[in-house]
């Protein structure tokens, strides 16, 4: 038996927890109206099937736009005007069941038992066309009030009408439905709610994270259903021995016309720790999202949901900060925001120093301690890079060659290539002294007979780098070694989490700065869709502390633009200006001095 009332309290606790990322708390919200949206559906389009199809894409719709809800508890409102929106659509492109005449004599059979499905079907079109024949306000009352048995108090709530309106309409309305309908259409309704089992909930909602033993093999084929170069590296050990993160993933399902449920799309989260300078943070990577090429008509809409869900899911599992590349368009619907673009180089072999190269090994490219150890001790400090180990089995399996020099034993460095078809040698990774690198580049480029290197998404600050840049022949691009622009998105997930972890290396740039002497608190207000979250920066006789909330007439604040001031992707002052993010008091002086820009850039390994 449903309650008498909403209870507006308990409602606003479970959309928070939906709003947070609760997929539980969401299917709750379905199961809880999902009577009601089906049948102020119905009073709408006059055909149940369609109201059934209205409700479901009006949820799917909440889902992905909850976020945005300022009010929690107007939830049930709002529903209602996204329910109408997606009837308003449906009516738009096909036409609704004609109304009920009154000589009709189709109306006699009085409590009919609908024995076969075209029985069922010829119930529900005389249904809806006798409640067609209503005034639309005693259409939406009748509707609701049968479809689930429900009270004329949530009826009201529903609708947003006094207890006494409903009252009346529904009264006004039985008369003209004529007993034998009348007795129909309530057993009808009754009959087919949705909450008469769990089919429609679970066609809204079924996202879960993927279970690695029951769902890889799934993910596995969607990927290499797919017209894509890399579809056959998922299996290989992009996805299948990495760093993936499984709780965050998240898959999606949906019943077939059989209605057989099977997973039809797939979206990848890896679990990294990217540095910021001298500090690290804790990034939720994605990087891999599929959708069954059968549905591939509405690939947007269930990216969106799913990535809705994937983020959702990140700051329960202590992740700071969100970081993803390509497909600009969800990911900034998903609100996230520009952070750097891709970088490669090019030089010629023949301005490589010309050092005796030392002796190398060729061993295979996968993951290994000593290379890892190698790659961080050269990578320290540098914004934007991956502490490794990453992928275990290399991101492209099979693809790249790999170089390493020694002395004992003890691995002093490595360069991992793949000679390119055009007599260019793409090089992938190096660590290690940066003139030991470049001779063995040469080395390595001379044998293969190629007269160009390709360096991808080389950090601008590394040893490396720094000796490319005095090179004449030396060319920077954006994009990927393939010419194609690619941007990488940031987001930030947890603001105190992120802003604890930078605090030493904040105060280690003012100490170093003409502001050593300067203390205080700045506050960090981040606001996006009517929300906001805010710490402060205290810094005190020699200590930092970050603390919740915003206190003192110092601060910046903004929207998710605030990320690129974190990992300073461009000048501080640019990034304020272009996004409007507000600077007050101090934090005027302040903000060169802490956000200087670093150059992020992150290597095709990490993500």
């Amino acid at each position: 038996m449903q309650p008498s009332k909403i209870d507006h309290e308990s409602l606003a606790k479970e959309v928070k927890r939906a709003q947070a990322g609760e997929l539980g708390a969401f299917h709750g919200l379905v199961v809880r109206f999902q009577d009601m949206a089906v049948g102020y559906a119905f009073s709408l389009l006059g055909d149940y099937h369609l109201a059934e199809d209205a409700a479901q894409e009006a949820f799917l719709d909440a889902f992905r736009k909850l976020p945005t809800l300022r009010h929690p508890e107007a939830f049930v409102s709002w529903l209602r005007t996204v329910v109408f929106k997606h009837c308003d659509r449906l009516r738009r492109c096909r036409p609704v069941t004609e109304s009920l005449t009154e000589g009709d004599e189709r109306l006699t059979a009085d409590g009919m038992e609908p024995a076969t499905a075209a029985e069922q079907a010829e119930i529900a079109r005389l249904v809806g066309q006798a409640i067609g024949s209503l005034p639309a306000g005693q259409r939406e009352v009748v509707s609701l009030y049968y479809i689930g048995q429900r009270s004329g108090r949530q009826v009201a709530t529903f609708l947003d009408l006094p207890l006494t309106t409903v009252k009346k309409r529904l009264h006004d309305a039985k008369p003209k439905l004529r007993r034998s309908m009348s007795g129909m259409a309530k057993q009808f309704l009754e009959t087919n709610r949705p909450s008469r089992d769990a089919r429609f909930a679970d066609r809204v909602l079924r996202l879960a994270s993927p279970d690695p033993s029951e769902d890889a093999a799934a993910i596995y084929n969607l990927f290499e259903a797919e017209n894509h170069p890399a579809r056959g590296q998922w299996r290989a050990g992009r996805l299948a021995d990495s760093h993936a993160d499984w709780n965050v993933s998240r898959v999606a399902f949906a019943p077939d016309s059989d209605d057989v449920e099977r997973l039809v799309a797939a979206l990848n989260a890896y679990d990294l720790t990217m540095r910021i300078g001298t500090a690290e943070v804790r990034v939720a990577g994605i990087n891999g999202d599929v959708v069954h090429p059968d549905i591939a008509g509405q690939r947007g809409e269930i990216l969106e949901q799913t990535a809705a869900a994937a983020v959702g899911a990140m700051r329960n599992a202590g992740y700071d900060l969100a970081i993803t590349f390509d497909d600009d368009a969800l990911w900034l619907q998903q609100g996230f925001t520009r952070g750097w673009r891709a970088l490669t180089w090019r030089v010629a072999t023949a301005d490589l120093p010309a050092a005796s190269a030392p002796a190398l090994e060729r061993i295979d490219a996968v993951h290994r301690d000593d290379l890892a150890t190698a790659y961080n001790a050269t990578h320290s400090g540098l914004t934007g890079t991956v502490r490794r180990p990453t992928y275990r089995l290399n991101k492209h399996p099979g693809l790249f060659k790999t170089y390493r020099w020694h002395s004992g034993g003890d691995t002093r460095g490595y360069v991992s290539v793949d000679p390119e078809s055009d007599g260019c040698l793409w090089v992938d990774e190096v660590a290690g002294d940066a003139s030991t690198c470049l001779a063995a580049l040469r080395s390595i480029a001379g044998g293969l007979g190629c007269e160009e290197l390709l360096f991808d998404r080389l950090h601008y600050k590394s040893p490396v780098g720094v000796r490319l840049r005095q090179m004449s022949s030396c060319r920077l691009a954006t994009g990927t070694r393939l010419g194609k622009a690619r941007w990488y998105l940031l987001k930030i997930i947890d603001l105190k989490s992120t802003m604890t972890k930078l605090a030493p290396i904040l105060h280690e740039r003012l100490l170093a700065s003409e502001l050593a002497d300067w203390q205080g608190t700045l506050a960090f207000e981040l606001r996006v869709d009517g929300t906001e979250e805010a710490v402060t920066v205290a810094v005190h006789s020699g200590t930092v502390e970050v603390r919740p909330g915003a206190t003192g007439s110092n601060a910046i604040a903004g929207n998710q633009a605030m990320a690129q001031l974190l990992l300073g992707t461009e000048d501080p002052a640019e990034i304020v200006a272009e996004n409007g993010i507000a600077v007050r008091g101090d934090a005027k002086r302040l903000l060169p001095v802490l956000f200087p820009p670093q150059h992020p850039q992150m290597e095709n390994q990490a993500l």
